[in-house]
């Protein structure tokens, strides 16, 4: 549970600086797969 918390606050903050401007796209996609494959997900979709 603390894991998945741990993911949702980093992608949370990431949105944050994506979204005021502070990061451009590019560096937010490869920021968040990054963090995606850190943790082991591969999509958010489910099957």
């Amino acid at each position: 549970m603390a894991k998945e918390l741990v993911l949702a606050k980093k992608l949370a903050i990431l949105g944050w600086l994506y979204r005021e401007g502070f990061i451009t796209e590019s560096e937010y996609a490869i920021t968040k797969n990054r963090i995606m494959r850190e943790y082991g997900i591969i999509s958010f979709m489910a099957a």
